[in-house]
């Protein structure tokens, strides 16, 4: 039994020279190993200076460091275009350049199927490990790299053999696309990190160390709960976790154990130093930002690849398609909310009726017998990876949202199906308070369904299981029954859902009647229709498809107060000044003796912004923006710009400031989800084409291959009768 001796600790922006970690090789010692780890870098290999460290720093402090290890713990595949456009090669390659030694497979690794999945490793020169995922009772990897079993691998630094096995989280089989992985199994990650431990021993290693993707918050096992089940002949055996999968920054001991993980985006760089003597083995962590690496001088090899490929790609992503007066939500909001897994988003209405338009254009072919089955449209809230700030709209900002290239599916369903699944959408609410409408449960969930073509009402107080108050097709005014299993409606969304991703296995278990169209392509072709036709601001608010209705709460309108600051951050006290809502008409107003501009807004959420240049901020009494600062939502602020662009309007004759187009969207929502005019002193905004009240939301997209029998979606002037305690690292988005 190896004693483990511990010195834990965490760098401090700053705090320590970069020179400390370029060491000469005279004055490192002859025991000990430095080993660099990275995690979940999901494309963000492009350094800034500040937040995020470049792939070629990352590579010219490897460099720095003689006899330096760098690993990584997986999700490196996946997630910016510069990762996504060609499913991961490109990070491959620069892995490749960069040093790497080894990674892990994280569950985004299989987000373009297992194929891919091995094409990437086929392109990899260190070894990709997956001790715990098999096909056809073998282990995945095992002879896809000449000299690498797909399991361990040991890397010898002045004779100490450091041995490493890849462990990648059994949620995998739900976290990423069912239909690309359904002939994959994944064994229980204790029993295959005993197996590896066994067979890395036998091989004499001087340490073992297990890179994981489980993360440490709600995966079946966790990095704690597999440090924790090392007991008996396997105490004490394994001397590190490097960790991936949460986003969060671990440095901590369990069981004998260190579990270190470095965040996620290229935020920072995980030192892991080993120092052995005989069977001790002492572990010590640092976790090094930006600002630590300023004077390590980043690889020229790297940084010209990594500049060729951004070049090749700019072009693309910076084709204009048109600009928006509101902003279309989703992603980290306000300090790091993903709204479009919490609340109905007009991102996420946009999204979800540009996939029933395309199903509906799919149906137009289908003949007779279907041609009276009702179209309906989900998308996953997790599926939406990013927003549309008001401004304009680039092709690199749907790639940004939608980059898991899936493709539209169709499946007949029925009431009860659709019950089911909305019951599951709001797996997550835990209360509502009875005054602001504020939704109280402190997680959010990935599988949070945006909807087009019916409306659901929740109860947020209601029992798990029993939430779903009613569901209304668009049309009707009498709810489905729950317990129909007869009646077909046809169902579209994006493939991931439709093969039982997020847990919708009552949808993996039918029968696909057809595909739609690709995912990013129906997208695309739907927000160039609306532009054309000057539609796009009609999604300035959201439709009220998805409306919170405890008992006790009633939908009202409610009042912000807005910090306003001028462009050095100074507060701005009894400034006069005008401000737009949703893209709307200008409005007048004042600050207080506080710099505060109070707002009175009609329920639901909104976009505020003062100069038309400026980006809005995100207001919601539903998800509590603008009514609570917390460790998850900021103070709503906004600056005054000092070229006139804030300054009040003129009043026009009979009014006090612009009007919006339609001065009767306002007011407060009814039971129904329709506008209560009686409201007068709310702000105006503008209305949706069925008169609700209008709110902006979220954007998640995932890119997909047209299906050749689909006409273009067209964005339509008045789409259909729109019917009517907190845990920080759960807020986090879906890893």
């Amino acid at each position: 039994m190896k004693k483990r001796l511990f010195a834990i600790a965490m760098a401090v922006c700053l705090m320590f020279p970069a020179a400390v970690y370029a060491q000469p090789a005279e004055s490192r010692l002859k025991n000990e190993v430095v080993i660099y780890h990275t995690n979940d870098t999901h494309g963000y290999l492009s350094g800034d200076g500040e937040s995020v460290i470049g792939i070629d720093q990352v590579a010219g402090l490897k460099e720095s460091t003689p006899g330096a290890i760098l690993v990584d713990a997986g999700d490196a595949t996946q997630g910016l275009p510069l990762a996504s456009l060609t499913k991961g090669a490109d990070v491959i390659e620069l892995m490749n350049l960069a040093g790497y030694d080894l990674m892990t497979a994280g569950n985004h690794e299989f987000d373009f199927g297992t194929e891919q999945f091995l094409a990437n490793v086929s392109l990899a020169k260190f070894p990709v490990l997956a001790a715990n995922i098999y096909r056809n009772g073998q282990p995945l990897l095992a002879g896809a790299q000449e000299g690498n079993n797909g399991c361990h691998t040991v890397v010898e630094r002045d004779g100490l053999k450091i041995g490493f096995f890849g462990l990648t989280t059994v949620e995998t089989a739900t976290s990423t696309n069912p239909e690309g992985i359904h002939d994959l199994e994944f064994e229980d990650e204790v029993e295959t990190a005993k197996k590896e431990i066994d067979e890395l021993e036998a091989e004499g290693v001087d340490a073992v160390i297990a890179v994981c993707h489980m993360g440490n918050t709600d995966s079946p096992c966790t990095s704690e709960d597999l440090a924790n089940a090392m007991t008996g002949s396997y105490e004490d055996k394994i001397d590190v976790i490097i960790d991936g999968h949460s986003h969060t920054t671990e440095n901590t001991e369990v069981n004998g154990t260190l579990i270190v993980q470095g965040g996620a985006n290229m935020a920072g760089v995980g030192k892991l130093t080993l120092q052995i003597s005989g069977s001790d083995v002492a572990a010590s962590e640092e976790l090094l930002s930006s600002a630590d690496l300023s004077d390590v001088t980043p690889d020229p090899e790297v940084a010209e690849r990594l500049a060729q490929i951004q070049e090749k790609q700019a072009g693309l992503l910076k084709t204009e398609l048109g600009s928006t007066e509101t902003t279309l939500w989703a992603g980290l909001i306000g300090g790091g909310v993903a709204v479009t897994r919490l609340v109905e988003t007009n991102y996420g209405d946009f999204v979800a009726d540009a996939f029933r338009y395309s199903g509906e254009a799919f149906m137009e072919t289908a003949g007779a017998a279907d041609a009276d089955i009702p179209v309906i449209a989900v998308e996953n809230g997790g599926g939406i990876r990013a927003g549309v700030a008001n401004g304009e709209i680039t092709v690199g900002d749907l790639i940004n949202a939608f980059p898991f290239s899936n493709t539209l599916y169709m499946k007949k369903i029925t009431p009860a199906v659709l019950y089911q699944m909305m019951e599951l959408s709001g797996t997550e609410l835990d209360g509502q308070d009875k005054e602001t409408g504020m939704l109280l449960q402190g997680s959010n969930f990935g599988g949070f369904l945006q909807i087009s073509g019916f409306t659901v009402v929740y109860d947020p107080d209601g029992e798990a299981g029993q939430r779903v108050t009613s569901v209304t097709l668009d049309g009707q005014t009498v709810p489905l029954d729950r317990n129909d299993s007869s009646t077909e409606i046809m169902l579209v969304s994006n493939n991931y859902i439709m093969n039982g991703g997020s847990g919708y296995t009552m949808l993996g278990e039918l029968p696909k009647y057809g595909e739609a169209g690709g995912e990013l392509e129906t997208i695309q072709m739907y927000m160039e229709s609306c532009l054309a036709n000057g539609t796009l601001q009609e999604y300035a608010g959201t439709k009220g498809r998805i409306l919170m209705r405890s008992s006790g709460y009633e939908p009202k309108d409610y009042t912000v107060s807005i910090l306003i600051t001028d462009e050095s951050g100074q507060v701005l006290p009894n400034r006069e000044l005008s401000y737009r809502v949703d893209g709307g008409g200008h409005q007048n107003g004042i600050t207080d003796e506080n710099g505060m501009l109070t707002v009175r807004l009609s329920d639901g959420a909104h976009g505020v912004r003062l100069a038309d240049t400026q980006q809005e901020i995100y207001i919601d009494n539903y998800s509590g923006f603008g009514l609570v600062v917390d460790q998850y939502r900021e103070q709503a602020a906004l600056t005054f710009a000092a070229d006139g662009s804030c300054d009040p309007v003129p009043e026009e004759p009979g009014g006090s400031q612009d009007e919006p187009e339609d001065p009767q969207g306002q007011g407060s929502l009814t039971e129904d989800g329709q506008q209560d005019a009686q409201n007068a002193d709310a702000v105006s905004v503008p209305k949706t084409g069925d008169g609700s009240a209008a709110v902006p939301g979220v954007i998640a997209v995932m890119a997909l291959c047209c299906s050749a029998g689909a006409a273009a979606p067209a964005c339509r002037k008045n789409p259909g009768k729109q019917a009517d305690r907190p845990d920080a690292r759960k807020y986090r988005e879906n890893s």
